[in-house]
């Protein structure tokens, strides 16, 4: 595509906003042990029960319910396709539910440390996803249109750990 069909008929650019971010909360989620259901022909399926947890930042805090799990499908490259479902209370009383989907990439030697409870610095590999609200609540109806993502690790202990922003 040449340059002339990069601007719009009137020949100008769109100036368009700087993107800014902004931190919505810090998330631990406990899991129940994993269960296994195998090669799937796509890669291996793992499902993670929740057990619980907690999140708190400045707009909204609470807890992580007993309730949903991460779907892991591990490729044999090491990808691994994170799809979650997660139930969220607040301390006021409201109930969001929280979908995810990400992707997680270790080596090989961080997987097997991670299982072993090893911590394995999440500097060193990537775990990242999106994140969709919903709730009915009019106090926190603003994160039904929110564009969000958190950055992710992994504690010694196995919590999931998350930091998560919205695109303002």
């Amino acid at each position: 595509m040449n340059s002339e069909n990069k601007t719009s008929a009137s020949g100008e650019r769109l100036v368009l906003p700087e993107l800014s971010i902004e931190r919505l909360f810090y998330l631990e989620a406990v899991l129940h042990p994993d269960i296994p259901v195998g090669d799937v022909g796509r890669g291996g399926l793992i499902i993670c029960p929740i057990k619980g947890g907690f999140f708190e930042g400045d707009k909204l805090r609470g807890e992580v319910m007993n309730f949903g799990a991460d779907w892991n499908l591990l490729y044999h490259n090491h990808l691994d396709v994170v799809d979650t479902r997660y139930l969220l209370k607040t301390d006021d009383g409201a109930v969001i539910s929280l979908s995810t989907n990400g992707r997680c990439v270790m080596t090989q030697q961080q997987a097997e440390a991670s299982e072993r409870g090893e911590f394995v610095d999440p500097a060193d590999y990537y775990f990242r996803q999106h994140l969709f609200f919903e709730t009915g609540s009019e106090k926190y109806g603003w994160l039904n249109s929110a564009i969000a993502f958190a950055v992710l690790g992994i504690k010694a202990t196995g919590e999931i750990c998350y930091n998560a922003y919205m695109v303002k």
